[in-house]
Parts: C-alpha cells; structure tokens; sequence
C-alpha cells in the first residue's frame, strides 16, 4: 500500500515523539480578542470556557497568562474550578519599577492575587512580564522572586526577553529557572546563541508565528513599516515550502517542532481547529536539506523580527 504524502510527513519517529503536552497554550486572546493577526475569535459568540475544555480534551494542560491579558486570569480560574484535573499554569508580574524597597511585598501581593483568580495553590512559573535590564536585574526584584519561590508560590521562576543582552544576563544570573525567547522561521538568533547549548536553564520558545502574520498578511499591510521587508521574506518561505510540497504554516510549525533542546513551545490561538493543527505538526518529519535552508535564512537578525520595532 503506497502512504499518503501528507501522513508520510506526519508519521512519528520512533526516537522522539513529540506529544500535546509539549504545547503551552496562550491565553492572550481570551482576555484581548483583537491581539496580534489574526480574525479567528469572534468576540460576540466565543465561549472561552468550551474553548479550554476542548483544549483540554485533545491533550492540552498547559496554560500561559498574565493579569495584563485582560480577564483571561479569571477565565482560566473558572476553568480550573470545573475540570477534574489540575493544569499546569503560569502567569506573570508587571508594573515594577527598579530600587523600590517594598518590591518584594508587591510581588508577593500579585502573585497571590493571580492565585486566587486562578483558583490554585501554586503556579508553575512565574514569570517576569518586564525585560529591562534595569528590572531584570534588580536586587529587590530578585528578592521579590526568591521569596515566591521559597513560599512554594511557584515551582519556577522565568523572565521573557526581547534582546540578547536581557537574555544573557538572565542566563548568566543564576535566578531564573525558565526564559521565553522568541524561535521561528524569522529568527533563530536566540536558539543559535542559547538555547542550542543551554544546560543550566530551560527555554521556551514563544512568537512561533510571529504573531500571527505569517498566516494573516493582509491585516498587516497598514500596521507594520516594515511590510515589504517581511512580504519579501514571506514570500521566501512559501518558495521554499513549495519547492517540498508543505504548506508555509506546517513547514514553518514543524521546523521549530524539530528544535532540540526546548522546554516547550507557547502558541496562542483561540480557535480549536487551528490548535489541532498545531498539534498535528509536531512530528512532521521535514528533510534535513529543507531545514538547513531553513535555518540559513532564519539565523540572520533583522529589526522587524521584534514585534516591538513595529
């Protein structure tokens, strides 16, 4: 019997089988709709609490929010109050300001108000919401976050960072468990300096799809002054995926799904179908020739790789 192509590419590997529980799902668009690009949630009938419980049936028990993300907290606390099984959760701090004395009670303050909109004891990581050095590498902050831990508020302690210089430092200070960089078709900057190598923290990558505009281009046309640089590229993508007969979205998904040394991997999408697919990516089998181009491509710095330079 001759296999299909597409369940050829999908077919698992007997080393290394990826599974749901290597997706964190992001709950930004719970709370915030309209983030990013993407016009798959319609505000008006969305139903967030089938959403997670759909999530949770096909494999998902990872959950990332943030008390800047809306109500997306208490969404996830309302869930979490109707399943029969404890997710694995993370949330963040935010709104901290450098040498502030009473820092260490502030935190301890919001995570304990997260915990009680999430309806749990304890949260797998918490993490910083703020890069800046200036923040990251406060001696009260890291009070703050060694308190935490030691409460047994968190099992973790992460920071996400936008520049390799944050990322360095939250490496090289020995106070962070987890770091969420951004890994991608569009930039492997992080993951060739740190995350390839990394053995004393884990990684996880975010941005997979840069928030969305590798699928969503026309919403990006009027919003981003860098359009004609990244349609360019885009369009260098959909050659390449052409060329192997995939689809743009399941080579660019099942590159970064084929990334050693990765913690896990945080999607946002509040459409059920679009998770499944995500899911079905994670073992496609892509030839090391394609992702070779891949990584050639994807390993030069741009400034329209952060979202902040839009």
């Amino acid at each position: 019997m001759i296999m299909n192509p597409t369940l050829r590419r999908l077919r698992r590997s007997w080393l290394i089988v990826k599974t749901p529980d290597s997706i964190c799902l992001g709950t930004v668009k719970l709370g915030i709709p309209d983030y990013g690009f993407s016009s798959e949630c319609d505000s008006e009938r969305f139903d967030p609490l089938l959403f997670l419980q759909q999530a949770e049936s096909i494999g998902i028990r990872r959950f990332d929010t943030s008390p800047r993300y809306g109500r997306s907290e208490e969404i996830v606390g309302e869930y979490i109050s109707f399943s029969n099984k404890t997710p694995i959760v993370s949330t963040k701090i935010e709104k901290l300001k450098p040498g502030v004395r009473d820092t260490p009670k502030i935190m301890l303050e919001s995570v304990s108000s997260s915990l009680r909109k999430l309806n749990l004891l304890q949260l797998d990581t918490c993490y910083l919401h703020q890069n800046e050095l200036e923040i990251i590498s406060d001696p009260y902050v890291h009070e703050g976050l060694t308190l935490i831990k030691n409460k047994g508020l968190s099992v973790n302690i992460g920071v996400s960072v936008y520049s390799l210089e944050e990322c360095e430092y939250a490496v090289e200070s020995d106070i962070f468990d987890v770091i969420q960089v951004p890994i991608s078709v569009f930039d492997l900057t992080f993951y060739n300096r740190f995350v390839l190598f990394a053995k004393s923290v884990r990684f996880t990558a975010r941005s997979l799809l840069l928030q969305g505009i590798l699928v969503n281009r026309s919403s990006i046309k009027s919003s981003i002054r860098h359009y004609n640089e990244i349609l360019e590229y885009l369009v260098q993508l959909d050659r390449l995926a052409e060329e192997y007969n995939y689809a743009t979205l399941d080579m660019a998904l099942g590159f970064v799904f084929s990334l050693e040394n990765i913690y896990h991997y945080l999607i946002g999408t509040a459409s059920i179908n679009n998770l499944k697919r995500n899911i079905r990516c994670l073992n496609i089998q892509l030839p090391p020739e394609l992702c070779s181009k891949i990584k050639d491509i994807a390993s030069n710095a741009r400034i329209w790789n952060n979202p902040r330079n839009w």
